[in-house]
């Protein structure tokens, strides 16, 4: 029972940066509890890469220290 997001879908509609990656974060949480690792590591690979995108480098660095310390990170995401 995979449910991967698209965040190219979250592009083509005109939320902001933050509305993007809290909607990421939502799907990454319920990934990470179900215990699917390839939809988890695809929804953090997304927030990332949308955040490399729009080049906001403070944001990306806070995203990666948010996601590493999330309790119950499954450590193949």
């Amino acid at each position: 029972m995979s449910k991967f997001f698209n965040a190219q879908s979250l592009l083509e509609g005109n939320g902001k940066l933050e509305a993007q990656i809290e909607a990421l974060l939502n799907v990454e949480k319920q990934m990470r509890q179900a215990g699917d690792v390839a939809a988890t590591r695809k929804a953090a690979t997304d927030i990332l890469q949308l955040c490399f995108d729009a080049r906001a480098w403070k944001t990306l660095n806070e995203q990666i220290v948010l996601l590493s310390k999330r309790r119950g990170q499954l450590k193949q995401a």
